[in-house]
Protein backbone atom coordinates (compact mmCIF):
# COMPACT_ATOMS: atom_id res chain seq x y z
CA UNK A 1 0.00 0.00 0.00
CA UNK A 2 1.29 3.65 -0.69
CA UNK A 3 -0.55 5.53 1.65
CA UNK A 4 -2.24 5.25 5.35
CA UNK A 5 0.30 2.34 5.84
CA UNK A 6 -0.09 1.66 9.77
CA UNK A 7 3.57 0.73 10.24
CA UNK A 8 5.05 4.28 8.38
CA UNK A 9 2.68 5.95 10.64
CA UNK A 10 4.72 4.48 13.60
CA UNK A 11 7.76 4.88 11.99
CA UNK A 12 7.32 8.50 11.01
CA UNK A 13 5.83 9.19 14.91
CA UNK A 14 9.72 7.90 16.13
CA UNK A 15 11.63 9.59 13.53
CA UNK A 16 9.71 12.79 13.21
CA UNK A 17 12.18 15.57 12.32
CA UNK A 18 12.81 18.18 15.27
CA UNK A 19 14.23 20.83 15.27
CA UNK A 20 17.39 21.67 16.88
CA UNK A 21 18.61 24.68 18.78
CA UNK A 22 17.65 27.58 20.75
CA UNK A 23 18.45 30.53 18.86
CA UNK A 24 16.23 31.53 15.75
CA UNK A 25 20.05 30.97 13.55
CA UNK A 26 20.31 27.56 15.40
CA UNK A 27 17.04 26.41 14.37
CA UNK A 28 17.94 27.61 10.92
CA UNK A 29 20.35 25.79 10.04
CA UNK A 30 18.82 22.57 11.69
CA UNK A 31 16.09 23.33 8.89
CA UNK A 32 18.42 23.84 5.91
CA UNK A 33 20.85 20.86 7.00
CA UNK A 34 17.42 19.14 6.74
CA UNK A 35 17.17 20.38 3.05
CA UNK A 36 20.47 19.98 1.94
CA UNK A 37 20.30 15.72 3.12
CA UNK A 38 17.99 15.31 0.26
CA UNK A 39 18.02 14.69 -3.22
CA UNK A 40 13.95 14.00 -4.11
CA UNK A 41 12.27 16.94 -2.85
CA UNK A 42 8.79 17.59 -4.03
CA UNK A 43 7.51 21.13 -3.97
CA UNK A 44 3.56 22.28 -4.08
CA UNK A 45 3.63 25.55 -4.83
CA UNK A 46 1.20 28.01 -4.56
CA UNK A 47 0.11 31.78 -5.96
CA UNK A 48 2.41 33.24 -3.19
CA UNK A 49 5.36 32.62 -4.83
CA UNK A 50 4.26 34.97 -7.64
CA UNK A 51 2.85 37.90 -5.43
CA UNK A 52 6.14 39.76 -5.74
CA UNK A 53 6.01 39.44 -9.57
CA UNK A 54 2.88 41.74 -9.60
CA UNK A 55 0.71 38.84 -9.77
CA UNK A 56 -2.17 38.68 -6.88
CA UNK A 57 -3.08 35.12 -5.52
CA UNK A 58 -6.83 34.46 -4.94
CA UNK A 59 -7.75 34.84 -1.55
CA UNK A 60 -6.01 36.90 0.70
CA UNK A 61 -7.55 39.66 2.33
CA UNK A 62 -5.63 42.13 1.60
CA UNK A 63 -4.10 41.84 -2.11
CA UNK A 64 -6.24 38.87 -3.40
CA UNK A 65 -7.61 38.95 -6.69
CA UNK A 66 -11.06 37.75 -5.80
CA UNK A 67 -11.22 40.44 -3.11
CA UNK A 68 -10.66 43.10 -5.37
CA UNK A 69 -11.79 42.26 -8.79
CA UNK A 70 -14.24 44.72 -10.42
CA UNK A 71 -16.21 41.79 -11.14
CA UNK A 72 -19.42 43.89 -12.11
CA UNK A 73 -17.69 45.94 -14.35
CA UNK A 74 -16.40 42.71 -16.08
CA UNK A 75 -19.90 41.33 -16.46
CA UNK A 76 -20.05 39.06 -13.87
CA UNK A 77 -21.86 38.63 -10.85
CA UNK A 78 -19.15 36.96 -8.63
CA UNK A 79 -15.67 36.76 -9.23
CA UNK A 80 -15.20 33.08 -9.42
CA UNK A 81 -16.90 32.89 -12.61
CA UNK A 82 -13.81 34.73 -13.57
CA UNK A 83 -12.18 30.98 -13.80
CA UNK A 84 -15.18 29.47 -14.24
CA UNK A 85 -15.50 26.83 -17.20
CA UNK A 86 -19.36 27.26 -17.44
CA UNK A 87 -19.11 31.33 -17.19
CA UNK A 88 -16.21 31.05 -20.15
CA UNK A 89 -18.20 28.80 -22.12
CA UNK A 90 -21.24 30.95 -22.01
CA UNK A 91 -19.30 34.31 -22.86
CA UNK A 92 -15.54 34.66 -22.92
CA UNK A 93 -15.10 38.09 -23.10
CA UNK A 94 -14.98 38.90 -19.51
CA UNK A 95 -11.94 36.59 -19.10
CA UNK A 96 -9.87 37.95 -22.21
CA UNK A 97 -10.62 41.16 -20.85
CA UNK A 98 -8.91 40.55 -17.66
CA UNK A 99 -6.14 38.60 -19.43
CA UNK A 100 -5.06 41.77 -21.68
CA UNK A 101 -5.91 44.64 -18.57
CA UNK A 102 -3.64 42.79 -16.53
CA UNK A 103 -0.86 41.64 -19.05
CA UNK A 104 -1.29 38.37 -18.35
CA UNK A 105 1.08 35.89 -20.93
CA UNK A 106 3.11 38.35 -22.12
CA UNK A 107 5.73 36.95 -21.70
CA UNK A 108 7.09 39.86 -19.78
CA UNK A 109 7.09 39.52 -16.08
CA UNK A 110 9.95 38.01 -14.32
CA UNK A 111 10.34 35.59 -12.51
CA UNK A 112 10.55 36.10 -8.78
CA UNK A 113 13.31 35.15 -6.01
CA UNK A 114 11.38 32.48 -4.79
CA UNK A 115 11.38 30.98 -8.37
CA UNK A 116 15.01 31.30 -8.82
CA UNK A 117 15.53 29.05 -5.46
CA UNK A 118 13.47 26.34 -7.35
CA UNK A 119 15.55 26.67 -10.04
CA UNK A 120 18.79 26.78 -7.66
CA UNK A 121 17.19 23.69 -5.91
CA UNK A 122 17.14 21.85 -10.13
CA UNK A 123 20.32 22.85 -10.74
CA UNK A 124 22.05 21.05 -7.69
CA UNK A 125 19.94 18.14 -8.49
CA UNK A 126 18.04 18.01 -5.16
CA UNK A 127 14.83 18.61 -7.02
CA UNK A 128 12.49 15.72 -8.24
CA UNK A 129 9.39 17.76 -9.39
CA UNK A 130 7.55 20.53 -8.91
CA UNK A 131 3.51 20.72 -8.25
CA UNK A 132 2.59 24.14 -9.49
CA UNK A 133 -0.82 25.52 -8.40
CA UNK A 134 0.07 28.75 -10.61
CA UNK A 135 -0.51 29.08 -14.70
CA UNK A 136 2.29 31.84 -14.70
CA UNK A 137 4.92 29.51 -16.15
CA UNK A 138 7.60 31.31 -14.20
CA UNK A 139 9.33 28.37 -12.91
CA UNK A 140 10.40 27.48 -16.26
CA UNK A 141 11.33 30.85 -17.06
CA UNK A 142 13.39 30.65 -14.30
CA UNK A 143 15.23 27.96 -15.30
CA UNK A 144 13.44 25.20 -14.14
CA UNK A 145 14.09 22.07 -16.06
CA UNK A 146 10.62 21.63 -18.14
CA UNK A 147 10.60 17.85 -17.34
CA UNK A 148 10.40 18.99 -13.65
CA UNK A 149 7.35 20.74 -13.77
CA UNK A 150 3.40 19.32 -13.68
CA UNK A 151 1.53 22.06 -13.91
CA UNK A 152 -1.47 21.28 -11.93
CA UNK A 153 -4.09 23.86 -13.05
CA UNK A 154 -2.46 24.40 -16.77
CA UNK A 155 -0.22 27.19 -17.91
CA UNK A 156 -0.92 30.45 -19.78
CA UNK A 157 2.10 29.79 -22.18
CA UNK A 158 -0.13 27.56 -24.80
CA UNK A 159 -4.04 27.76 -25.57
CA UNK A 160 -6.45 25.70 -27.80
CA UNK A 161 -9.10 26.22 -30.00
CA UNK A 162 -12.31 24.71 -28.46
CA UNK A 163 -13.56 23.73 -32.03
CA UNK A 164 -10.94 21.82 -33.93
CA UNK A 165 -8.46 22.00 -31.14
CA UNK A 166 -5.57 23.58 -32.95
CA UNK A 167 -2.84 24.89 -30.40
CA UNK A 168 -1.60 28.24 -30.12
CA UNK A 169 1.00 30.25 -28.31
CA UNK A 170 -0.74 32.56 -25.41
CA UNK A 171 1.80 35.20 -25.97
CA UNK A 172 0.84 35.60 -29.80
CA UNK A 173 -2.54 35.76 -29.42
CA UNK A 174 -2.42 38.58 -26.23
CA UNK A 175 0.05 40.47 -28.76
CA UNK A 176 -2.67 40.37 -31.93
CA UNK A 177 -4.99 41.77 -29.91
CA UNK A 178 -5.16 45.45 -28.55
CA UNK A 179 -7.09 45.59 -24.87
CA UNK A 180 -10.42 46.56 -25.90
CA UNK A 181 -10.23 43.81 -28.88
CA UNK A 182 -12.59 41.06 -28.81
CA UNK A 183 -12.52 37.39 -28.03
CA UNK A 184 -9.49 35.80 -30.22
CA UNK A 185 -10.87 33.16 -32.76
CA UNK A 186 -9.49 30.29 -34.46
CA UNK A 187 -7.88 31.24 -38.26
CA UNK A 188 -7.08 27.37 -39.01
CA UNK A 189 -8.38 26.33 -42.58
CA UNK A 190 -10.27 23.21 -42.05
CA UNK A 191 -11.29 21.12 -44.67
CA UNK A 192 -13.87 21.45 -46.66
CA UNK A 193 -17.24 18.68 -45.71
CA UNK A 194 -20.51 17.75 -47.25
CA UNK A 195 -23.10 19.60 -45.61
CA UNK A 196 -25.89 17.96 -43.41
CA UNK A 197 -28.83 19.59 -41.93
CA UNK A 198 -26.73 19.30 -38.37
CA UNK A 199 -24.35 21.75 -39.83
CA UNK A 200 -26.83 23.80 -41.28
CA UNK A 201 -28.55 24.44 -37.76
CA UNK A 202 -25.01 24.85 -36.09
CA UNK A 203 -24.45 27.63 -38.33
CA UNK A 204 -27.35 29.37 -37.47
CA UNK A 205 -26.45 29.30 -34.02
CA UNK A 206 -23.85 31.87 -32.56
CA UNK A 207 -23.45 30.66 -29.49
CA UNK A 208 -20.59 28.34 -28.24
CA UNK A 209 -20.36 24.77 -27.69
CA UNK A 210 -20.42 24.22 -23.77
CA UNK A 211 -18.84 21.00 -23.06
CA UNK A 212 -19.98 18.66 -20.58
CA UNK A 213 -19.58 20.10 -17.19
CA UNK A 214 -17.14 17.71 -15.50
CA UNK A 215 -15.26 16.93 -12.02
CA UNK A 216 -14.83 20.01 -10.33
CA UNK A 217 -12.55 21.05 -7.16
CA UNK A 218 -15.59 23.46 -5.91
CA UNK A 219 -19.08 24.25 -6.62
CA UNK A 220 -19.50 27.68 -8.45
CA UNK A 221 -20.80 30.19 -5.79
CA UNK A 222 -23.25 32.31 -7.79
CA UNK A 223 -26.02 29.78 -8.95
CA UNK A 224 -27.67 32.24 -11.01
CA UNK A 225 -26.30 32.92 -14.81
CA UNK A 226 -23.06 34.81 -14.03
CA UNK A 227 -23.24 36.90 -17.14
CA UNK A 228 -24.61 40.01 -18.69
CA UNK A 229 -24.39 39.85 -22.37
CA UNK A 230 -27.05 39.74 -24.73
CA UNK A 231 -26.07 36.29 -26.59
CA UNK A 232 -22.82 36.38 -27.20
CA UNK A 233 -21.65 35.88 -30.84
CA UNK A 234 -18.26 35.26 -32.01
CA UNK A 235 -16.12 37.70 -33.77
CA UNK A 236 -16.44 36.77 -37.57
CA UNK A 237 -13.42 34.76 -40.06
CA UNK A 238 -12.62 34.33 -43.41
CA UNK A 239 -14.86 31.62 -45.12
CA UNK A 240 -13.11 28.67 -44.72
CA UNK A 241 -11.41 29.21 -41.39
CA UNK A 242 -12.11 27.25 -38.10
CA UNK A 243 -13.94 30.25 -36.20
CA UNK A 244 -13.77 28.31 -33.15
CA UNK A 245 -13.15 30.13 -29.48
CA UNK A 246 -9.35 29.76 -28.20
CA UNK A 247 -9.17 28.82 -24.26
CA UNK A 248 -5.98 29.36 -22.53
CA UNK A 249 -4.22 25.67 -21.57
CA UNK A 250 -5.36 26.40 -18.19
CA UNK A 251 -7.74 24.33 -15.45
CA UNK A 252 -10.75 26.14 -15.09
CA UNK A 253 -13.44 25.32 -12.17
CA UNK A 254 -15.48 22.77 -13.74
CA UNK A 255 -12.80 20.89 -15.49
CA UNK A 256 -10.93 17.82 -14.01
CA UNK A 257 -7.20 17.47 -13.84
CA UNK A 258 -4.89 15.81 -16.24
CA UNK A 259 -5.02 12.01 -15.67
CA UNK A 260 -1.15 12.09 -15.95
CA UNK A 261 -0.65 14.14 -13.01
CA UNK A 262 -2.47 11.48 -10.63
CA UNK A 263 0.16 9.24 -12.60
CA UNK A 264 3.06 11.22 -12.44
CA UNK A 265 2.72 11.67 -8.55
CA UNK A 266 1.91 8.27 -8.05
CA UNK A 267 5.45 7.30 -9.28
CA UNK A 268 6.87 10.41 -7.63
CA UNK A 269 6.05 8.86 -4.35
CA UNK A 270 8.35 5.82 -4.44
CA UNK A 271 11.60 8.64 -4.65
CA UNK A 272 9.94 11.67 -2.78
CA UNK A 273 12.40 12.39 0.19
CA UNK A 274 10.98 15.61 1.09
CA UNK A 275 8.14 17.91 0.58
CA UNK A 276 8.11 21.80 0.78
CA UNK A 277 4.73 23.25 0.54
CA UNK A 278 5.18 27.03 -0.65
CA UNK A 279 2.58 30.19 -0.91
CA UNK A 280 -0.59 28.06 -1.04
CA UNK A 281 -3.76 28.48 1.62
CA UNK A 282 -3.93 24.54 0.59
CA UNK A 283 -7.60 25.30 0.23
CA UNK A 284 -8.20 23.87 -3.75
CA UNK A 285 -9.13 20.31 -3.82
CA UNK A 286 -7.24 17.89 -5.11
CA UNK A 287 -3.82 19.58 -4.94
CA UNK A 288 -4.62 20.05 -1.11
CA UNK A 289 -4.33 16.51 -0.71
CA UNK A 290 -0.67 15.97 -1.43
CA UNK A 291 0.34 16.94 1.90
CA UNK A 292 -1.33 13.29 3.04
CA UNK A 293 -0.52 11.31 0.16
CA UNK A 294 3.72 10.98 0.30
CA UNK A 295 5.02 9.05 2.38
CA UNK A 296 4.51 9.62 6.47
CA UNK A 297 8.11 8.95 6.98
CA UNK A 298 9.28 12.35 5.08
CA UNK A 299 9.68 15.67 6.63
CA UNK A 300 7.32 18.72 5.18
CA UNK A 301 8.37 21.72 5.45
CA UNK A 302 5.91 24.78 5.42
CA UNK A 303 6.84 27.88 3.57
CA UNK A 304 3.99 30.48 3.94
CA UNK A 305 2.92 33.56 5.46
CA UNK A 306 0.66 31.76 8.06
CA UNK A 307 0.06 28.49 9.07
CA UNK A 308 -2.30 26.12 7.00
CA UNK A 309 -3.41 23.05 7.45
CA UNK A 310 -5.56 19.97 6.00
CA UNK A 311 -7.56 17.00 7.82
CA UNK A 312 -5.99 13.99 7.21
CA UNK A 313 -8.52 10.50 5.85
CA UNK A 314 -9.91 8.95 8.21
CA UNK A 315 -7.37 5.82 8.30
CA UNK A 316 -4.57 8.64 8.64
CA UNK A 317 -5.77 9.84 11.79
CA UNK A 318 -7.18 6.76 13.75
CA UNK A 319 -3.75 6.61 15.79
CA UNK A 320 -2.76 10.10 15.09
CA UNK A 321 -3.28 13.89 15.14
CA UNK A 322 -6.19 14.35 12.78
CA UNK A 323 -4.29 17.24 10.67
CA UNK A 324 -1.24 16.89 8.84
CA UNK A 325 1.29 18.85 10.76
CA UNK A 326 4.60 20.32 9.02
CA UNK A 327 8.08 19.65 10.58
CA UNK A 328 8.72 23.01 10.08
CA UNK A 329 7.47 26.29 9.29
CA UNK A 330 8.94 28.61 7.98
CA UNK A 331 6.46 31.82 8.13
CA UNK A 332 6.79 35.01 6.29
CA UNK A 333 7.41 36.56 2.41
CA UNK A 334 8.23 32.98 0.52
CA UNK A 335 11.32 35.93 -1.38
CA UNK A 336 12.49 36.38 2.14
CA UNK A 337 12.32 32.88 3.33
CA UNK A 338 14.27 31.52 0.60
CA UNK A 339 16.69 34.21 -0.25
CA UNK A 340 17.59 33.05 4.02
CA UNK A 341 17.75 29.03 2.53
CA UNK A 342 19.45 29.54 -0.05
CA UNK A 343 22.05 31.57 1.84
CA UNK A 344 22.25 28.70 4.70
CA UNK A 345 22.78 26.00 1.80
CA UNK A 346 24.91 27.72 -0.05
CA UNK A 347 27.95 30.40 0.26
CA UNK A 348 27.69 31.27 -3.79
CA UNK A 349 25.03 33.52 -5.95
CA UNK A 350 23.68 34.85 -2.33
CA UNK A 351 23.15 38.46 -1.73
CA UNK A 352 24.89 38.39 1.87
CA UNK A 353 23.78 41.85 3.21
CA UNK A 354 20.09 40.46 1.69
CA UNK A 355 20.55 37.38 3.56
CA UNK A 356 21.62 38.70 7.19
CA UNK A 357 18.56 41.54 7.33
CA UNK A 358 16.41 38.63 7.32
CA UNK A 359 17.95 36.73 9.62
CA UNK A 360 18.08 39.62 11.84
CA UNK A 361 14.20 40.39 11.26
CA UNK A 362 13.42 36.85 12.37
CA UNK A 363 12.30 35.99 15.60
CA UNK A 364 10.64 32.71 17.54
CA UNK A 365 7.26 32.25 18.70
CA UNK A 366 6.97 33.71 22.31
CA UNK A 367 4.12 33.14 24.25
CA UNK A 368 3.30 37.03 23.67
CA UNK A 369 2.51 35.59 19.74
CA UNK A 370 1.36 32.67 20.26
CA UNK A 371 -1.99 32.71 19.88
CA UNK A 372 -4.25 30.06 18.54
CA UNK A 373 -3.21 29.14 15.53
CA UNK A 374 -0.45 27.11 16.99
CA UNK A 375 -3.05 24.88 18.72
CA UNK A 376 -1.64 21.72 17.00
CA UNK A 377 1.53 22.89 15.42
CA UNK A 378 4.49 22.86 18.49
CA UNK A 379 5.80 26.50 18.68
CA UNK A 380 9.43 25.05 18.41
CA UNK A 381 8.69 23.88 14.56
CA UNK A 382 7.81 27.73 13.91
CA UNK A 383 9.99 30.48 12.77
CA UNK A 384 8.52 33.59 11.77
CA UNK A 385 10.32 36.26 9.04
CA UNK A 386 9.01 39.35 7.35
CA UNK A 387 5.50 39.47 6.47
CA UNK A 388 4.51 36.43 8.92
CA UNK A 389 1.07 36.39 9.66
CA UNK A 390 -0.51 35.64 13.46
CA UNK A 391 -4.35 35.18 12.38
CA UNK A 392 -4.74 31.97 10.73
CA UNK A 393 -7.31 30.62 10.79
CA UNK A 394 -8.21 28.12 13.37
CA UNK A 395 -8.42 24.77 12.76
CA UNK A 396 -12.19 24.32 13.42
CA UNK A 397 -12.14 25.99 10.14
CA UNK A 398 -10.15 23.18 8.67
CA UNK A 399 -11.89 20.39 6.92
CA UNK A 400 -11.38 17.61 4.50
CA UNK A 401 -14.25 18.93 2.36
CA UNK A 402 -14.88 22.42 2.25
CA UNK A 403 -18.18 23.91 2.03
CA UNK A 404 -17.89 24.77 -1.59
CA UNK A 405 -16.18 21.31 -2.86
CA UNK A 406 -18.28 18.95 -5.47
CA UNK A 407 -17.12 15.41 -5.84
CA UNK A 408 -17.66 13.82 -8.50
CA UNK A 409 -17.67 10.09 -9.70
CA UNK A 410 -14.28 8.62 -11.40
CA UNK A 411 -16.57 5.99 -12.86
CA UNK A 412 -20.34 7.22 -13.77
CA UNK A 413 -18.87 10.91 -13.68
CA UNK A 414 -22.00 11.58 -11.71
CA UNK A 415 -22.20 14.02 -8.41
CA UNK A 416 -21.60 11.86 -5.69
CA UNK A 417 -24.52 12.95 -2.69
CA UNK A 418 -23.83 10.35 -0.17
CA UNK A 419 -20.68 8.10 1.17
CA UNK A 420 -17.33 8.74 -0.84
CA UNK A 421 -15.19 6.02 -1.56
CA UNK A 422 -11.78 7.03 -1.92
CA UNK A 423 -9.04 4.93 -3.18
CA UNK A 424 -5.89 5.13 -0.95
CA UNK A 425 -3.55 4.02 -3.16
CA UNK A 426 -4.29 6.27 -6.29
CA UNK A 427 -4.03 9.98 -5.46
CA UNK A 428 -7.22 11.08 -6.47
CA UNK A 429 -9.46 8.55 -7.69
CA UNK A 430 -13.28 8.74 -6.15
CA UNK A 431 -16.33 6.35 -6.26
CA UNK A 432 -20.04 6.98 -5.54
CA UNK A 433 -21.87 4.41 -3.55
CA UNK A 434 -23.10 2.53 -6.57
CA UNK A 435 -20.70 2.08 -8.52
CA UNK A 436 -18.40 1.02 -5.61
CA UNK A 437 -19.07 -2.46 -5.47
CA UNK A 438 -18.72 -3.24 -8.88
CA UNK A 439 -15.21 -1.15 -9.73
CA UNK A 440 -13.59 -2.09 -6.64
CA UNK A 441 -13.17 -5.39 -8.09
CA UNK A 442 -11.83 -4.44 -11.43
CA UNK A 443 -9.48 -1.42 -10.34
CA UNK A 444 -6.05 -2.18 -9.89
CA UNK A 445 -6.95 -5.67 -10.27
CA UNK A 446 -9.14 -5.61 -7.51
CA UNK A 447 -5.01 -4.88 -4.78
CA UNK A 448 -6.36 -1.67 -3.79
CA UNK A 449 -8.31 -0.79 -0.94
CA UNK A 450 -10.43 2.25 -0.04
CA UNK A 451 -11.41 4.58 2.55
CA UNK A 452 -14.84 5.83 3.35
CA UNK A 453 -15.92 9.38 3.55
CA UNK A 454 -19.47 11.24 4.25
CA UNK A 455 -20.32 14.52 2.65
CA UNK A 456 -22.06 16.48 5.34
Amino acid sequence: MLNANAEAQEQRTINMFQIQGETFDERLTSVAHLISQKKNIVILAGAGISVSCGIPDFRSKDNGLYNNLNYQELGLTCAEDLFDLHAFSEDPRPFWKFVRRNNFASGTIAPSVSHLFLAWLDQQQMLLRIYTQNIDGLEQSAGVNEDRIVYAHGSFTGATCMKCKAKYQSSEIIASHDVEAGVPVCHRRIAKKTKTSHDTAAKKTNSIQIPPERRSSRKRSCTQSSLNHNNFCPPPVEQGCCGGIIKPNITFFGEKLDNTISRRLEKDYKKADALIVMGTSLSVAPMSKLVGFLPDNIPRILINRDIVQVMKSPSQHEKQDEFCLFDACLLGNCDAVTTVIKGKLSNTDTDTKSEEEHIHSGRLVTDENKGTWLKNQSRESVLLFEGALLSAPSTKDAAILPPNVVIFCDHCQNEIKGNIFCCKNCFDFDLCGDCYPKVKLTHADGKHEFDVESIS
